[in-house]
Formats: C-alpha cells, structure tokens, sequence
C-alpha cells in the first residue's frame, strides 16, 4: 500500500524507494556497528553512502540530509583530530576539507571545523591563514553563547603569541577566563562542581572545563611574561595551579606544565617581592586540608605544592603528550591551547 508522501521526499516509483530504503538501513547498520568498534574508516565509509541514499529519497532542505551531513561532519573532524595528533597530516586536511563542504547545515559546525582547520594551519606554519578561520569561529560562537567561544579565544591567543602580538592575545586569555568562569559559576552554583572527597573525581564534562580554565590562566600567564609583567605572571601560574591541584586528577598534564612554568618564573623575582610572598601564602593555603561535601578533607598533591624555587627552572613545552584522563574532543587536542614560553 502507497503511503502519502512528506514534502520532504523525491518522487519515485514505490518498489525504487522501497530497494533504497532497505539498502539505506543495512547502511545505518554498518554505520552503528563500526561507531561501536571505534572503526573511523568504515564509520566514515558508510556515513557517506549513507547521505547519498538519502539524497536519493529527500530533497537537500530535509531534516534526513540535513542531520546526515552534521553526522559526518562530526565524525571528520573526530577523525581529523586524531589524524593530527599522529601526525599525519595530509589525511587530516582532506578530512577537514570534506567537513567544510557538508557544515553548512549548522553554524556550530562550521566553527568546530573552523577550529580544526586553524590547528592545521598553525601546525604547518600557516599562522595567517589559521587566524583568519579563528576569527571566523570565534564570531559564530560568541553569538552562540556558551562555553566553545573560551576555547577559541584560546587558540586565538596562541596563534597570535606566535605572531608576536602579545598585547592581543593576553586580551584573548582574559577572554576565555571570562567565558569559563560564566560557565564554572554556573556548575558550582547548582551544586555540579565542588571539590571532590579522597579516592573520587570531579566529573569529565566539569574536569573538561576546569581543563580550559586552567589553560587560559597558563596563557595569560605567557603573555604577562612576554610583556615583562613578571610579578603577573607568577599570580596567574600560581591560580591556575591552585585550580588544577583542586580539581583535575593527580597526574594530569596540567599539574606538572603549571608548577614548572610557576617555579620559572619564581626564579625570577626577588626573595623580597610582595608577588613572590603572594605565591607562597596561595600555596600554602593548597597544602592545608579542604573541607569537602560529607564532612570528608582532602589535600593537594604535596609534588605540585613545594616551595617553587626548590624546583627545576626549565621552560613547560606546548607539546607535551596527552592528558592523563582526557577526553578526546573535536576541537583539536589540549597541546593546540597552550602558548609556549619564551626562553629566558
């Protein structure tokens, strides 16, 4: 029996859609199995047949062709991520490059693409053309509202310390400490972050954010640097260490870039400097226990805690592996947010 048609579907004969429609959901099939398996190769394979057929059945303003192409532009740059941290880079680019020809459903994809692509550039010292796709980002985003636009402020700031335009990226860092702290008011206010009691975790979509906040205050820190404001820096390495040590699992990235960067710095000031005694009193505070939720104390992790002049002086690398505990995102990996320091 004919069924009526939707105004969203092409015209054919019923046995035509009929073959389509079983070849499409042994196609979907294929797609879930390979999603499930981890298989990006197959996945993306039958994602792309998939959207063919439907383009077989649906006109291209249909909600099937439309949510179809986010599909695979989601799962590109997934796939691209991960190409660009093996890297292999020609592989990534062709991957990006087929995620901007299907983003034009959904601006926020276009901005993850954007973001991508920006990693790309910058990985292959095309650091003009990466900010061009940043800022184009970052205009989508900042309309969108939400936590995204930290990210890219924070990219912003690393392509343009790279460009030797310190005074803009620190305004990037102040940006992204803005948007994530909006965000992270947010979570602690309706009780979804707080300090976690001895053997627990905060939870991945808060550690992730806590992540962001802690990068931006190491890029603002950088900056400070570059700009001769030492005693500024010493403060932000010292805050974001505090958050770290606080929030993120012991281990994590972040722990071992923020104390090495804050004990470089340290050696810098004075024994007589009012920032340097600022440090101390903040890491002190760390070091006491913290009363949590259930009455439970917690303690920072002494190694993170000492006394910075007593500890090694050389410079936090921006390529220094994956987080321990991190979760791998569409929007490029945690080394791509961070500024590297300058020598001396």
């Amino acid at each position: 029996v004919c069924g009526i048609m939707s105004h969203e579907e092409i015209h054919m004969l019923p046995g035509q859609r009929d073959a389509i429609l079983e070849e499409l959901r042994t196609c979907d099939q294929e797609a879930n199995s390979a999603c499930a398996k981890n298989d990006q190769l197959n996945y993306l394979s039958a994602l792309e047949r998939g959207l063919h057929l439907r383009r077989k059945l649906y006109i291209e303003a249909s909600h099937e062709v439309s949510q179809a192409c986010r599909n695979l532009c989601q799962a590109c740059n997934q796939a691209a991520t991960t190409m660009l941290n093996e890297d292999n880079l020609k592989g990534a680019i062709d991957l990006l490059k087929r995620a901007e020809e299907v983003a034009d459903r959904h601006e926020l994809d276009r901005a993850v693409t954007w973001n991508n692509l920006a990693c790309y550039y910058r990985r292959t010292g095309k650091l003009r053309a990466a900010l061009t796709y940043l800022e184009r980002a970052l205009a989508i985003e900042v309309n969108a509202g939400g936590a995204d636009a930290a990210q890219t402020h924070l990219n912003l700031c690393a392509t343009l310390s790279q460009l030797q335009r310190h005074s803009e990226a620190l305004v990037h860092a102040q940006n992204a400490l803005i948007r994530i702290y909006e965000t992270l008011s947010r979570f602690m206010l309706s009780g979804k972050l707080a300090i976690p009691a001895e053997g627990h975790e905060v939870a991945e979509e808060q550690q992730e954010q806590v992540t962001v906040l802690c990068v931006a205050y190491h890029n603002l820190a950088v900056e400070q640097e570059y700009l001769k404001n030492i005693e500024g820096a010493a403060s932000s390495y010292a805050e974001g260490l505090g958050w770290a040590v606080r929030f993120l699992p012991v281990g994590h990235q972040l722990h071992e870039v923020m104390r090495k960067s804050l004990a470089a710095v340290c050696d810098r000031l004075p024994a007589t400097s009012r920032a340097r005694a600022r440090v101390d009193a903040m890491l002190a505070d760390l070091a006491q226990p913290t009363p949590v939720d259930g009455g439970h104390l917690v303690r920072g992790d002494k190694s993170d805690l000492a006394d910075p002049s007593d500890r090694m002086s050389h410079r936090s690398q921006a390529r220094e592996g994956t987080p321990q505990n991190g979760r791998p995102t569409s929007r490029g990996p945690l080394e791509e947010w961070l500024t590297p320091r300058a020598d001396g």
